[in-house]
């Protein structure tokens, strides 16, 4: 692989990390309006049903994509205890 090959792998992968931190950017904006909406009506930050409906839905679309199911729900949790622990501090603010 020559050096030119190299840099264009390197590019697109850079490409690639900067849009997937825009996107998660976006999840946890909106993650946050969900929250303080949560928060208002006195629901639970987490919502065990709905959590194992995505990751669920999610090993699905990631086998049908090729990438590894164990990876995508360990990532997937991940994202999803963030968005849990924001939720129960949204949820301690002050009214």
């Amino acid at each position: 692989m020559s050096d030119n090959e190299l840099s264009q792998f390197r590019q697109s992968i850079d490409n690639i990390d900067a849009a997937l931190i825009h996107v998660l950017a976006e999840r946890f904006r909106i993650t946050k309006a969900v929250g303080q909406h949560k928060a208002k009506l006195g629901m639970p930050a987490a919502d065990p049903g709905r959590e194992q409906t995505q990751i669920k839905r999610l090993r699905k679309l990631a086998e049908d994509a090729g990438l590894d199911p164990e990876f995508s729900e360990k990532f997937l949790r991940f994202v999803i205890d963030e968005v849990i622990h924001h939720h129960e501090r949204i949820a301690e603010e002050p009214r």
